[in-house]
């Protein structure tokens, strides 16, 4: 008996070690060899229901919905099968209703997902993990990458929509826009539709539910969704996405483009494209004393004449400039600032350099391709605009100033005549006044001097804006596009050289220079040097003999 208790235990740990080792590969999710992981999947979601409630006990369920859902397919089930049908619609939750317990809601999903799994293997399918396994859902550094891509709604996909004839106008509307758009009656507590007042459905579903208000995503899934699979039931010739990547992944965005480049492509009127929400073609950006709290001192700059129709053209939304509504900017953001407009004030709103909704932080971020890269990244941010160039966009009408308040119609009017006296053109001086060659030789020593092809330069930055309609506007007089080199004098055709600022030799100062300015080889070098690589020209950076020749010794 003693003899035969090593056997025994030997046994028992062989036993331990074999089923230590298969719960292993189960829990890393491996089932025989080992695959290639996926490069990444477009429909991974992480279910975390419960931490609304409590504090997890495990990590969250990494979930594949297409990968369920193709698997559905192949066993002639549907969407009915994860979720319930309530009011007539199809719930978004799995398996529940409104007000479920956070008890019920976890003992819902070990049922659902484990049962379906045991009952899939007992039938001899490819199943998931089964119960007791749960290291293999709850995952805390899931293996397949989210190649989830963020899914909008652009011009010609709106107007797709908008054009539908498989789309059901709802009364009263006579047009599609019903189905989508809606205000929500507080009293009532119900949705309607109130004509001309369609707005992004962002600005009242946030990127967290708010208040019984849905999130963004909760919202456009159940308003989208539920509509795609309502109408793919149908069986509409329309191409109609209903899985994830659909939307969500690069092929099926790709295969949307594609959609829509052939919808537009047939326009025979592209104006058609334009979202009318009864918002005027031009008007002037100026001061409306009825926004204001209490009376503040008036503006005093001129106003601006806006073409909104040209730069509706250069957004596929309205929530590009209209952040939170789509109400005049200086509602929100009022001349000495509100907390509707979050303290921004309104001269803020429109002249922050760092902020895209803002105008010039607009204009900067089209700055960030490479061909204004090369001139703009060496533009110091902390650098004032001058009387030149406010007035580009604040101009000067006899008998009216900023202070005046103009009529909905007057702004309109008087924007379109001021518009039209615009002659946007891109220009710099005759090509007889700007040098071939400039020789740079100040700091000759260890390399010869180097012969600068100017007029080449110039001309090749010429050519990179001719198609740029932003540069055309504010590239206008002859001496800007000098500026991208000789950045902190005034437009000239015979500027200061890089000296005159720059001091020469290392550690040398000029009177009252500011710390910051560097020396003229750390100036020459950084502004050339930098221009060469934003704008991948050569030569490159270390290439120091292809600008200057060593000298011999």
């Amino acid at each position: 008996m003693e003899k035969g208790r090593p056997l025994l235990r030997w046994a028992g740990i062989l036993l331990v070690f074999a089923a230590v080792s298969l719960m292993g590969n189960e829990v890393r999710g491996d089932a025989g060899p080992v695959k290639t992981p996926e490069p990444g999947r477009s429909d991974r979601l992480t279910i975390d229901t419960l931490a609304a409630f409590q504090k997890l006990e495990l990590p969250p369920v990494t979930f594949f919905h297409d990968k369920h859902t193709d698997a559905l397919l192949k066993e002639k089930k549907g969407c009915e099968t994860c979720h319930l049908v309530e009011d007539k619609q199809l719930s978004l939750t799995f398996l529940r209703k409104k007000g479920t317990e956070p008890a019920e809601i976890k003992d819902i999903y070990h049922k659902g997902c484990i049962g379906c799994h045991m009952e899939t293997a007992a039938a001899g399918k490819v199943s998931g993990p089964p119960d007791g396994l749960c290291r293999s859902c709850h995952d805390a550094k899931p293996k397949v990458p989210s190649t989830r891509l963020a899914a909008g709604l652009e011009k010609v996909l709106h107007y797709r929509h908008v054009d539908s004839k498989s789309i059901p106008a709802q009364a009263p509307a006579k047009d599609n826009c019903a189905a989508c758009h809606h205000e929500y009656d507080q009293k009532a507590k119900k949705t309607y539709y109130a004509k001309g007042q369609e707005s992004n459905c962002g600005y009242c579903h946030l990127a967290q539910p708010q208040a019984g208000v849905k999130s963004y995503e909760q919202a456009a899934h159940q308003q989208c969704v539920l509509c795609h699979l309502d109408l793919a039931n149908k069986g509409v010739k329309e191409p109609v996405p209903v899985r994830c990547g659909d939307c969500h992944g690069a092929k099926g965005q790709a295969q949307t483009a594609k959609n829509n480049q052939a919808v537009a492509a047939k326009l025979k009127d592209p104006n058609v494209l334009r979202i009318n929400r009864g918002q005027p073609n031009a008007t002037m950006i100026t001061y409306d004393p009825k926004f204001e709290d209490k009376p503040v001192k008036p503006l005093l700059m001129n106003p601006v004449p806006f073409d909104h129709q040209n730069h509706e053209k250069y957004s596929e939304s309205c929530q590009v400039c209209h952040h939170a509504s789509l109400e005049a900017c200086g509602k929100c953001h009022t001349l000495a600032g509100s907390k509707d407009g979050k303290g921004v004030t309104f001269e803020q709103a429109m002249h922050s350099k760092t902020n895209k909704q803002s105008c010039i932080g607009c204009h900067n971020e089209q700055q960030a391709t490479p061909n204004c890269q090369g001139c703009h990244r060496g533009l110091t941010a902390a650098r004032k605009a001058d009387d030149a160039s406010c007035s580009q966009c604040h101009t000067a009408v006899p008998g009216i100033s900023g202070k005046d308040v103009l009529s909905p119609a007057q702004k309109a009017s008087m924007a379109e005549t001021l518009l039209k006296k615009r002659t946007p053109t891109l220009s710099t001086y005759p090509v007889e006044d700007i040098p071939e060659k400039v020789v740079i030789q100040e700091l000759m020593d260890q390399y010869k001097p180097v012969e600068l092809n100017h007029r080449q330069h110039v001309q090749a930055l010429m050519k990179g804006l001719k198609d740029n309609k932003l540069a055309q506007y504010f590239h206008g007089d002859p001496g800007t596009i000098c500026q991208g080199c000789h950045h902190n004098s005034p437009p000239s055709k015979n500027p200061p050289k890089c000296a005159n600022c720059h001091p020469q030799a290392h550690g040398q100062t000029f009177a009252n220079i500011e710390a910051t300015r560097p020396g003229l080889l750390a100036a020459q070098h950084g502004q050339c040097m930098n221009c060469h690589k934003v704008m991948a020209v050569k030569p490159e950076a270390t290439a120091c003999t292809e600008c200057h020749k060593e000298r011999k010794k």
